[in-house]
């Protein structure tokens, strides 16, 4: 756990050894102190760790010497050549460069598929190893770029083993890229003080949206989807908005404890979440949610589908029936091909394949029906930048991720159904005052969450204004710097650790 006190020793001792022993080798630090933390905590697993790092080192040699030897020879040639023996030359090392960038791209996600796949393999007893999702994606991502030679491949193998294995985003990402991560681990990284303030505030803030929001909504949550008997309709309603609460309080609460500690040794991870819930459409929402998921989505499996000559085909007969049609049909189809990725990205269920199917609809049909929209905003003389029509878009949007969310609230389309049931045909909107009580949390504890919610609130308009709060509170005297941190520390400890109702949840992307 990342907030348990021998990972949090373990942190303290490492950045000892990084700031004082070995800071002539700092990388070197970093990659012994994630392989430890690896074989700690999925020992039995790490295997896959190191399979997927070899595979894809020697891969991504192989696909740069491939590159490297068509240029020379091309070269070399030029003056012996005809246009059709060069072109010959190109396809026939094209075409190695695929079949060996297809035969990596089988294995590491075939070995993926096989954890995600395991409801529907008599293996259900697999636990699907920490990290596998982040690291998989994140080497792949890594070989694809070598292989468009967007980057040169990485010659010394621990150098690189470590970009795989950096043990804070292994727990659960953010998924980031070679070129934005390499170069920061071999830079020599001087003790601030003001950094290692600057991460633990961040540590901390993700630290209360987990253990005083996301873990006391959890066990609401969870007892209503529990429940043998659906509860009322009313009590559905209000387990799905605070599921949505719970998922971004612990998902971007983890993600902000894993990048403070990593900003602790000086190195920043991609940003993952930028305040998702003020989006006034889908297509916003999924620019502000998993942000480093949806860019990868967006330029190894959107961007290759969209340029494509099947894509440009299809769009160039329909374009001549309907221009309209012609560009967003097709972009609708890819936009549904990938959000049915990301659903299965997560798990391998009908479930999530119905969450990324709504979503991948939703997005289409935003494409194809916008002049539609266009019209009606026109008519009604809708000004779409209004504070009332940005509230609109965001109530909207709420609602249509809720929709969503709901596919994977139990787990299940069947269950889905029977919540979307009970909600049509009994709400019973006075049990939420009258039943709340009966599913795990007292109303003390809603108004702790409450609370905890309202700040969470007032810092994210603060940071949609443009406020930095970090460096906001850094400019303040002294003596208010510790108040706050020791208010945090406190209200951590009291609301959440030591609170009566406290139950430590696992992170829920960290089962992703």
């Amino acid at each position: 756990m990342v907030y348990s006190f021998p990972f949090l020793l373990f942190v303290a001792v490492l950045l000892f050894l990084y700031y004082f022993l070995f800071k002539n080798h700092q990388w070197l630090v970093l990659l012994v102190g994630s392989y430890a933390f690896y074989l700690y905590a999925d020992t039995g697993y790490s295997v896959f760790l190191v399979v997927t790092t070899v595979m894809t080192y020697f891969g991504a040699i192989k696909l740069e010497q491939l590159s490297d030897f068509q240029k020379k020879s091309i070269k070399e040639n030029k003056e012996k050549w005809t246009k059709e023996e060069k072109k010959e030359f190109k396809a026939r090392i094209s075409q190695k460069k695929k079949l060996l960038l297809a035969m990596i791209v089988v294995i590491a996600f075939g070995m993926l598929m096989v954890f995600k796949c395991k409801k529907f393999l008599p293996y259900s007893w697999l636990i699907l190893p920490l990290g596998m999702s982040f690291y998989t994606f994140q080497s792949i991502g890594y070989l694809v770029d070598v292989y468009r030679g967007d980057i040169k491949a990485e010659k010394n193998f621990l150098h690189y083993a470590l970009f795989v294995s950096y043990f804070p985003q292994i727990i659960q990402g953010p998924i980031n890229r070679f070129d934005k991560l390499h170069y920061q681990f071999f830079q020599r990284h001087g003790l601030s003080f003001r950094q290692l303030r600057s991460g633990l505030w961040l540590f901390l803030w993700g630290l209360f949206k987990k253990l005083v929001i996301a873990d006391r909504l959890a066990m609401f949550v969870n007892t209503v989807t529990e429940q043998k008997d659906v509860p009322a309709g009313s009590i559905v309603v209000v387990a799905v908005f605070l599921f949505n609460i719970e998922l971004y309080a612990d998902f971007s609460g983890g993600i902000d404890m894993v990048c403070g500690i990593s900003e602790m040794f000086g190195i920043q991870l991609t940003e993952n979440f930028r305040r998702p819930f003020f989006a006034t459409t889908i297509g916003e929402y999924w620019h502000r949610w998993h942000i480093s998921l949806s860019n990868w989505i967006r330029d190894y499996v959107f961007y290759p589908l969209a340029f494509s000559k099947i894509y440009a085909n299809f769009s160039s007969k329909l374009s001549k029936k309907n221009a309209h049609l012609g560009k967003t049909i097709p972009a609708g189809i890819v936009s549904v091909i990938t959000f049915l990725l990301i659903g299965l990205w997560h798990e391998f269920s009908y479930a999530y394949i119905a969450y990324g199917l709504w979503h991948g609809f939703i997005m289409a049909g935003a494409q194809i029906f916008e002049p539609l929209f266009g019209y009606l905003n026109r008519l009604f003389s809708l000004n779409k930048n209004s504070y009332s029509m940005k509230l609109f878009g965001r109530t909207r949007t709420w609602i249509l991720i809720s929709i969503g969310e709901m596919f994977t609230f139990t787990g299940s389309f069947s269950g889905f159904i029977r919540l979307f049931h009970q909600i049509i045909h009994d709400f019973s909107w006075y049990r939420v005052i009258t039943d709340i009580e009966m599913y795990s949390l007292t109303y003390k504890d809603f108004i702790v969450v409450s609370v905890g919610v309202i700040i969470w609130y007032v810092v994210s308009v603060r940071q949609e204004m443009g406020m930095h709060i970090r460096e906001h509170i850094a400019a303040q005297p002294w003596i208010f710097r510790y108040a706050i941190t020791v208010g945090v520390i406190m209200t951590i400890l009291i609301f959440g650790i030591y609170g009566s109702s406290y139950n430590a949840a696992d992170f829920i992307y960290g089962g992703f």
